[in-house]
């Protein structure tokens, strides 16, 4: 079923086997191309693998596809940037790719020169250029016409009049053909929050709930809960906070244990790595079946109620678990027994295979080893190991697996080279875990108009310098604009001289080294200050020789006060950044403790979510503490 295999690969991916996961839900974009679901679960694991290239396309084809709730305000804001960005923006002509130009039509010409105004400090002028526009597209092209009087809307909003805002948007309701559109309804529900009196904001929860019947939506559910609340409805905020965080980690491709325990009554999953997860909720499934019974009842601890349940069936999958669960209580030889009892009836599951033989390469099981020695199973498992390798050979574990399965059928030399790679690729895995220098940076990538959050990498090193000519940042490598390679360069020098006095112990040499710093993905332009904090960790972790926890991503503003006190301010986009982070399934995001209002409460993040992941920093004595531990001070 493809809705089972999509569910499959959510969880595989939870339990970190990407490659398992990718391949799943390729098998189901092969029969289903079209299918946005199964699309956006390959963005978050592209993502979680660091193929941001790819995570975007995919990003970029769902954003293409999908309706958008507010598609006239996220145009507009495209327009917005472009008339920001005055090197990319100016003129006919955009740039897409090499050799490759976009002529952009004279309508968008026309609201970019809107824009421009506007940012030149002109709002007047620009809501008047709005009105000319408006009136020219009137009787020509109404789609062009609405977009002139939501620019005019839009911009009395920005310049810190709401209610001409509001007033310009219910003048828009009045014509005929716009009283029901929903780029216009949802622009005079944002205005209604920001007036914020009782009346208008009765007014949203209306707008809202008439957008959530037609279908339930992150954002409007958001708005829902923050509506209640600030109307004093503790019961109904509950009750929408409730809904909305469900529907938040569900389109986060996160799996509630429900999900988890249905999956693994029909497919296998090992018990040992389910109970790794930590899951949302903890509702008992709706599959009354005595194996979903036995997997709920084994993952909430009760394995003597899971084992009388397994052990009245004599299905392979209800044997596999009865082996997983004498595996945990310690009887490892009597599980063997079951597991070998498992392939002879199922002899391509990989996961028995690889118990089997990692358990041999632990004790040297003779059990084991009589088994794999029979001509059809050790041949079957060999297939296996080669077939998986062949997409997969990065796995550490299926090398030394193969190694395992060599050494019981006499291969030395091809036991003694398996085991070389697996070796290999472990101290690779470990230093990809625990690297020196290598930052998680959360960052916002935006998609015409539409924000999305990001999760990049950003790289320190040093090399030795000649005597008395280091202490210095000789490159700054990648795409960045001018803005972020001098925020770069004040970062150095800011941390270098923090570094110096606070471990002047572990400094001492500082100086005899030059460094190097980069900004992953450069096929795009980085810019902004919120690069600073993530900046400043690799630094640090470069100048102290110390690794940074690669499930940590940051974002921030760093201001040196002083030689030793940094402090860390507000960063734009903080709710993208946390989705970003959430989506990557990171364990911490470190944001400027400026942030939290913005976070408290708000119509894209849950409470929940934020409460789970987020950690603030006011200074990057903070910061320095959540990355490192507290035993930084002292090493």
């Amino acid at each position: 079923m493809l809705d089972d295999r999509l569910l499959y690969a959510t969880v595989l991916a939870e339990i970190g086997e990407l490659y398992d996961a990718e391949l799943e839900v390729a098998s189901v974009l092969e029969q289903r191309p079209e299918d946005l679901q199964a699309l956006d679960l390959l963005a978050k694991i592209k993502h979680m693998r660091g193929e941001l290239s790819a995570a975007i396309a995919c990003w970029a084809q769902i954003h293409a596809k999908s309706p958008q709730l507010d598609s006239a305000l996220m145009r507009l804001s495209s327009m917005l940037q472009l008339a920001r960005d005055t090197a990319s923006g100016t003129g006919e002509f955009l740039v897409l790719g090499p050799y490759q130009l976009w002529r952009k039509p004279a309508a968008h010409l026309e609201l970019e020169e809107v824009f421009r105004l506007f940012l030149g400090r002109n709002p007047d002028e620009a809501m008047e250029r709005c009105d000319a526009l408006s009136h020219k597209y009137r009787d020509k092209d109404a789609e062009l016409f609405k977009l002139a009087v939501l620019a005019k809307a839009w911009i009395a909003e920005l310049s810190g009049d709401p209610e001409r805002a509001r007033s310009i948007l219910e003048e828009l309701g009045a014509q005929r053909g716009f009283e029901a559109d929903s780029d216009r309804i949802v622009a005079l529900a944002r205005i209604y929050e920001r007036i914020g009196s009782p009346e208008l904001l009765e007014k949203a929860v209306h707008i809202y709930q008439h957008f959530e019947r037609r279908q339930p939506k992150v954002g409007v559910l958001g708005h829902l809960a923050l509506l209640a609340r600030r109307l004093g409805r503790t019961e109904d905020a509950e009750r929408c906070e409730q809904r909305f965080t469900e529907l938040f980690r569900r389109r986060m491709h996160r799996p509630s244990f429900e999900d988890a325990v249905l999956i693994a009554s029909r497919r296998y999953v090992p018990l040992s790595k389910l109970a790794r997860i930590r899951f949302w909720n903890e509702n008992a499934p709706a599959d009354e079946t005595p194996r979903a019974r036995a997997i709920d009842s084994a993952l909430r601890g009760n394995r003597s109620t899971a084992r009388e349940l397994l052990e009245k069936s004599g299905e392979a999958l209800d044997r596999k678990y009865l082996a997983d669960l004498t595996a945990l209580d310690g009887s490892l030889e009597k599980a063997v027994a079951l597991y070998i009892e498992c392939l002879e009836t199922d002899s391509d599951d990989l996961r028995v295979v690889e118990w089997l033989l990692e358990h041999f390469e632990a004790s040297g099981s003779t059990r084991v080893a009589r088994y794999f020695r029979k001509p059809d199973a050790g041949e079957k498992a060999l297939r296996l190991l080669e077939s998986t390798l062949r997409s997969s050979p990065r796995r550490p574990s299926l090398w030394r697996e193969l190694a395992a399965l060599h050494r019981i059928l006499g291969r030395r030399e091809e036991a003694a080279r398996c085991a070389e790679r697996a070796s290999s690729l472990e101290d690779a895995a470990l230093r990809d875990r625990h690297e020196v220098g290598r930052v998680l940076a959360d960052a916002v990538y935006r998609f015409t108009g539409k924000a999305k959050g990001l999760i990049h990498e950003v790289w320190a090193a040093r090399r030795p310098a000649p005597s008395g000519r280091g202490g210095f940042l000789e490159e700054i490598l990648g795409n960045l604009a001018p803005e972020m390679t001098q925020t770069v360069r004040n970062t150095f020098l800011s941390v270098r001289e923090y570094a110096r006095a606070k471990w002047p112990h572990l400094t001492r040499d500082i100086f005899d080294y030059n460094y190097t710093y980069k900004v992953t993905k450069e096929d795009e332009p980085s810019g902004g200050q919120s690069a600073g904090l993530p900046s400043a960790l690799a630094f640090l972790s470069v100048f102290l020789n110390r690794p940074v926890p690669q499930d940590i991503a940051s974002s921030g503003v760093l201001v040196a006060d002083s030689h030793d006190v940094e402090v860390v301010r507000p960063v734009g986009d903080p709710e993208y950044k946390v989705r970003g982070a959430y989506n990557r399934n990171l364990t911490i995001v470190i944001l400027p403790e400026g942030s939290r209002p913005d976070l408290e409460w708000n119509p894209l993040v849950p409470r929940a979510v934020c409460d789970e992941i987020v950690r603030y920093a006011a200074t990057l004595d903070d910061a320095v503490v959540l990355t490192f531990g507290e035993d930084v001070w002292i090493a």
